[in-house]
């Protein structure tokens, strides 16, 4: 059973946040050394890639939902073949 969407986002919130306090705390309190330079950078990447990845994800999610949804017959209007007294 995969974790819900709820679940998710919840830990997408609580990295970005995370992220959000690590560059507060460098900005105002850190020291200006190459470390803090480096924490600094992953951090952006890692803010960066949360939201890459999520925004991927909910695509990929929808669109197997949607083919999902696709490949259910149990619509009889749902068929793209013409009627048999189609002329076009």
């Amino acid at each position: 059973m995969k974790p819900s969407w709820k679940m998710r986002r919840r830990i997408i919130i609580a990295t970005l946040l995370f992220c959000a306090g690590e560059i507060v705390y460098l900005t105002i309190w850190g020291q200006d050394t190459d470390l803090a330079a480096t924490i600094a950078n992953g951090v952006l990447i890692l803010a960066g890639s949360v939201i890459g990845s999520y925004v991927f994800g909910a695509v990929w999610d929808d669109r197997n939902v949607m083919a999902m949804r696709k490949s259910d017959k149990s619509d009889p209007y749902d068929d793209d073949t013409p009627p048999r007294d189609f002329a076009g």
